[in-house]
């Protein structure tokens, strides 16, 4: 069984918050820190070997005395052809912003730096501090929507990394523009699944010809 030390460095290591993790393993946050936090007595081999799934299923591998010491890393079939760019998510729904982040945490053959941000104003200073390879921008958030965010961006920086839109509330005329604009693609958040968002994802940074 895993120990508690492996459990936080599993998730500073992937960049989980113990909230991540617990949405992940399928526990509650309470059983999580009062795991982490040496206060839940002797958890159920259950929630313990769902919480190592979770990690491992994100791309680490724990390791013991026969491995040189006990810790943790990232899998060696998490860093085979390791990809070292990054995305930007800006979404003001956290939930979708972890289903995102996790999705892409995952997809085989690649490791993405992920970077989030929950609104316009902070996904506009993220994008600035951070110089992301690619941004995966909501269209509909509270305040500054994602094409204001994406005009602002366009009229101030010559270079704007690829876009890939993503709505819960598709429009032609919406779609239209923000492809106008240069975004890679417009998601329709309602039948968004993992694979198409991994090929949006790969054909939005394949290199120019």
């Amino acid at each position: 069984m895993i120990l508690v030390s492996q459990i936080r460095a599993a998730r500073a290591l992937l960049g989980l918050t113990q909230k991540d993790l617990a949405n992940l393993a399928g526990v509650s946050l309470g059983t999580l820190n009062n795991i982490e936090r040496g206060t839940q007595g002797d958890p159920k081999l259950s929630t313990m070997k769902a919480v190592q799934q979770a990690l491992e299923a994100a791309g680490v591998e724990f390791t013991d005395e026969r491995a040189g010491g006990v810790g943790v890393r990232f899998s060696k079939a998490a860093m085979q052809g390791a990809d070292s760019r990054s995305v930007l998510i800006i979404d003001d729904n956290d939930a979708d912003r972890l289903l995102y982040a996790t999705w892409l945490s995952r997809q085989p053959g690649h490791r993405y730096k992920i970077i989030e941000a929950g609104n316009a104003k902070e996904g506009y200073d993220a994008f600035v501090n951070t110089e992301p390879d690619l941004i995966l921008l909501d269209f509909m958030m509270y305040g500054k929507d994602g094409f204001q965010l994406l005009v602002q961006m366009k009229k101030n920086h010559s270079r704007v990394p690829p876009i890939i839109f993503v709505t819960a509330m598709p429009s032609d005329n919406v779609k239209q523009s923000v492809m106008a604009m240069g975004a890679k693609a417009y998601l329709n958040k309602n039948y968004l699944n993992k694979d198409t968002l991994y090929s949006a994802v790969d054909r939005a940074l394949e290199p120019v010809a």
